[in-house]
């Protein structure tokens, strides 16, 4: 038997040990991501209390903020048709701000759930920020579209939807009052 003939079962053997082992730990993942892993969301506060609280409080302001629609298309930007429609977004803007502050005035309990509303409240500021941005643009005269800051490759107001998601209190999610 010739040497060459030798070796060619053990590199299969060897091949064959390997491939196996690999099919193994894919199966035992699987294994583990059904059975064992956790499966909750990373950015699910625990103080659901905090969360139904939140939920109210932002009900009652899309209430008040619904009261300032204005469904007139804007197709020029001649006479005051666009200061009157960044005062509309600066009111509702200000609701917005208003229910934050309420929503995040109380700190959920424990530490994890007030580290990610402190984030969640971060992202909402930067959001609100960028709608002030945006009125100064069009008392500027210019129609532009509302142009939200990106984290991750995505609208921050993905974020803030993601977080109210999660934690049923989907009144709280990003206006779409802007969207195009």
């Amino acid at each position: 038997m010739s040497d060459s003939t030798v070796q060619t079962p053990i590199r299969r053997r060897a091949l064959q040990v390997f491939l196996g082992a690999i099919c193994l730990t894919i199966a035992g993942f699987w294994v583990y991501a059904f059975l064992f892993a956790s499966k909750e969301g990373v950015n699910v506060l625990k103080d659901k209390a905090w969360t139904v609280r939140a939920e109210e409080i932002c009900g009652n302001a899309n209430l008040e903020r619904d009261k300032l629609a204005d469904l007139r298309r804007i197709n020029s930007v001649e006479g005051d048709a666009l200061a009157e429609r960044a005062d509309i977004i600066d009111r509702a803007t200000a609701i917005i701000q208003n229910m934050l502050d309420d929503v995040t005035a109380q700190v959920p309990t424990g530490i994890d759930d007030a580290r990610l509303m402190e984030i969640w409240r971060t992202i909402y500021q930067d959001w609100i920020n960028g709608r002030i941005v945006y009125t100064a643009k069009l008392r500027t005269g210019e129609n532009a579209p509302f142009a939200e800051s990106m984290s991750e490759g995505s609208p921050v107001s993905d974020s803030i939807n993601d977080f109210t998601t999660n934690n049923r209190m989907t009144s709280c999610g990003a206006a779409m009052d802007l969207a195009v």
